[in-house]
């Protein structure tokens, strides 16, 4: 229990403090530099998944059968990495070359894509060896700890207005120290023997094959990031970046629900589930799935209800005119949101049956129409188009592993 609860207070502060943190700078930044904080946020978020191409699908199943070789497979995969890091850094460049995100911040930008990726990396191969703890540790350094220590230092010890500059370098200290934190506990802490490990060879073979396992789970999560990141990319293009600093408000706003959900409901309720449709006991198998469709709704709805309640004097105390004006768009943004964590546990059921491919259709059918009526509809609607858009989206997906599931159910 002690353990759950460690886990609950170190997630659970590490998603907070990212959500005050972009939620304060709503306040102290112009409208179009939290635009243009909220492009770097989003792309490096995007980007992460392009340099992974969820190849731990296939690695992380791979490590745990072939325990023997497993720092070797490691190893392999490093290389792996550092190839993808080649081939996409020129074409990363694009985004600085078109001005979606400033020059200015290209060197930072490309040090915290790296950085961020490889702690994402270590945060899971710790919860592949059952190093939970460690890896919540890691977690709250990359995301949490530098965002207290920065507003500590630039705000309240010498007084000075915390810029995007200033945010990225903490930033990229914060994921240094993880990473550091996180080799040293890999290489002197545990039983680990790197005494035979050849550090300069790489299982070509393994490798093909991991990419071949991997894409269909990297086309699943890129279409699902389209849906949740491209508008604003559209909306940058069509409206400029104010427009994206609006929008990006009330989305971080609205996202509230998923920080709470996944901290407190898919973390706890999930493994339950999928343990029992492991144990094919249909009538665990039904408790456990309907106890997590109450819990699910029910705290999505609690949380929809807060969360409405205080965007108002959220507004007053931000004082820009130009949030208020819009803000019929938060509530269709946050009505995306509940339909979304609806259709979670389709997904889970979906997942535990390992029915892959119908979690992977409708999200790829949803990212499609979301890009067709974000591009049609964005230039004449504005804002509103963007979060329609969303809401259709999520309602597709909702509808259809609803559906699909409504079709394979054993129980």
């Amino acid at each position: 229990m002690k353990k759950k609860l460690l886990a609950l207070v170190l997630r659970g502060s590490s998603m907070g403090a990212k959500f005050l943190l972009v939620i304060g700078l709503s306040k102290t930044l112009t409208t179009a530099d939290y635009g243009v904080f909220s492009l770097i946020i989003t792309s490096l978020t995007f980007l992460i998944f392009f340099l992974g191409l969820d190849f731990y699908n296939f690695s992380h199943r791979e490590i745990i059968d072939k325990d023997d070789t497993k720092i070797q497979l490691i190893v392999s995969q490093f290389w792996f990495h550092l190839l993808a890091y080649m081939v996409y850094f020129p074409i990363i460049y694009l985004i600085f070359l078109i001005d979606i995100i400033p020059i200015e911040y290209l060197i930072p930008f490309y040090i915290l894509l790296i950085f961020e990726h490889i702690g994402q990396e270590l945060f899971r191969f710790f919860n592949l060896f059952n190093k939970h703890n460690q890896a919540n540790l890691s977690l709250f350094i990359r995301t949490a700890l530098w965002i207290v220590t920065m507003v500590f230092v630039e705000h309240l010890y010498l007084k000075t207005d915390i810029t995007i500059i200033n945010i990225l370098y903490y930033w990229i200290g914060g994921s240094l120290l993880s990473i550091v934190y996180s080799l040293f506990y890999l290489v002197f802490r545990t039983k680990i023997s790197y005494k035979n490990v050849n550090f300069f060879s790489i299982d070509r073979k393994w490798i093909k094959k991991g990419i071949k396992i991997s894409i269909p789970f990297f086309l699943g999560t890129i279409a699902y990031k389209v849906i949740e990141y491209s508008d604003r990319y559209m909306i940058d293009w069509f409206l400029g970046k104010e427009s994206v600093g609006i929008y990006s408000f009330y989305t971080n706003f609205a996202n509230i629900i998923n920080i709470v959900v996944n901290t407190v409901i898919i973390t706890l309720l999930v493994p339950n589930l999928l343990r029992a449709v492991t144990s094919g006991d249909a009538q665990s198998i039904k408790t456990k799935s309907t106890g997590f469709s109450k819990e699910l709704r029910l705290t999505t709805l609690i949380v929809a209800a807060v969360i409405v309640v205080l965007i108002f004097p959220t507004l007053n105390w931000l004082g820009k005119e130009e949030f208020s004006k819009e803000l019929n768009i938060y509530f269709i943004i946050l009505a995306s949101n509940i339909v979304f964590n609806f259709s979670l546990l389709y997904h889970f059921l979906l997942y535990a049956y390992k029915k892959d491919s119908l979690i992977f259709k409708p999200t790829i059918y949803a990212s499609l129409i979301n890009v067709i009526l974000n591009f049609i509809f964005i230039p004449k609607f504005g804002l509103i188009a963007a979060a329609a858009s969303t809401f259709v989206s999520f309602a597709v997906i909702l509808l259809l592993k609803r559906k699909y599931w409504s079709r394979i159910k054993p129980i």
